[in-house]
């Protein structure tokens, strides 16, 4: 069994510095939270193409669709990696820049349709009906995604590095697992942003 030590080693370095930027305080409002928060998130991003590049730096053993489906290269996962990144600055903003609102409510649910709908809402508006408070949208939103994307990100790294290790657990569509994690992470940040906000505004 072949093990690449420095690049385990490198890598895992790479993931304690983006836990140490995105855990250190991260729902305290500061001057720097912003940065802190998208530099974790760059880190995490950065790990995966080291190790990407370290196992198959042809990337005849890549998993994302773009490769392994589509035949793309190297540019087109670049690219799409910055997408995304692009996207996890954009949600870091808007819930950074946010003051979580405290709201009297019945519930968590009540609390969220105050929140995006304000008095008087329906509930089946839920389904269908674009909220009309766009700025805390946004804000819980881009707190979804990012919390969400941030998640599921390392998984694929975690494959690479168990792979390396020779361990091949039963789940081995690292991919579906991330995406996974990723969609459980969200609403449970969904859920805890509502819940706060009630929470608080109960007491008021």
């Amino acid at each position: 069994m072949k093990i690449y030590v420095g690049s385990i080693f490198i890598t895992i370095m790479i993931l304690i510095l983006a836990a140490i930027l995105i855990f250190w305080k991260p729902g305290k409002k500061s001057r720097y939270r912003f940065i802190r928060l998208a530099a974790g998130n760059l880190m995490i991003h950065l790990a995966d193409g080291f190790i990407t590049y370290v196992n198959t730096p042809g990337l005849e053993r890549e998993g994302n669709p773009l490769v392994s489906k589509l035949g793309f290269g190297w540019g087109a996962l670049f690219l799409a990696n910055l997408i995304v990144f692009g996207l996890v600055i954009l949600c870091t903003w808007c819930f950074c820049r946010y003051e979580h609102i405290h709201l009297e409510a019945t519930g968590v649910f009540d609390y969220f349709m105050k929140l995006m709908y304000g008095e008087g809402y329906k509930p089946g508006w839920f389904w269908y009906k674009m909220p009309k408070n766009r700025h805390p949208m946004f804000a819980l939103y881009g707190y979804v995604l990012y919390w969400g994307v941030t998640a599921g990100a390392p998984i694929p790294v975690f494959g690479w590095i168990l792979d390396m290790l020779d361990i091949h657990p039963p789940i081995r569509n690292s991919i579906w697992l991330s995406i996974g994690i990723g969609i459980s992470v969200g609403m449970l940040c969904m859920y805890k942003w509502a819940a706060d906000g009630y929470r608080c505004g109960r007491h008021e």
